[in-house]
């Protein structure tokens, strides 16, 4: 079950990331993922990614994006992006290395300015 932090003023978020992004960015919550994909991946990943969508390549990193939707605090998303750091299918020289995957710290960025504002 997922822990709801207080935020700075004090009262339990109501909306989760997903939601609140969406009104924010002027899309759907069925948007979100894709959107939020394209805001987190590392810059030098962007002229590759359409070539690996093809594939399954990038389900670790939607699994994630998903995961931290429905996410009210940013508690749940650390624990999240750190359970998507040692995740296996997160391994290998493509992602560890040229690093053809999304940004945690994006992640992180996007969703504190979400949730915490």
């Amino acid at each position: 079950m997922e822990s709801v932090t207080l935020s700075k003023t004090g009262a339990v978020p109501a909306k989760t990331l997903e939601e609140v992004f969406a009104a924010r960015h002027g899309c759907t919550p069925e948007q979100f993922q894709r959107r939020m994909f394209w805001r987190t991946l590392h810059w030098h990943a962007l002229f590759l990614a359409p070539l690996f969508l093809i594939g399954r390549y990038f389900s670790v990193d939607f699994a994630l994006i998903a995961n931290c939707g429905h996410a009210r605090s940013m508690e749940f998303i650390r624990e999240e992006t750190e359970a998507y750091r040692n995740d296996p299918r997160n391994a290998g020289w493509l992602r560890r290395r040229a690093k053809i995957r999304i940004s945690t710290r994006k992640l992180l960025r996007m969703a504190r300015a979400n949730l915490e504002s």
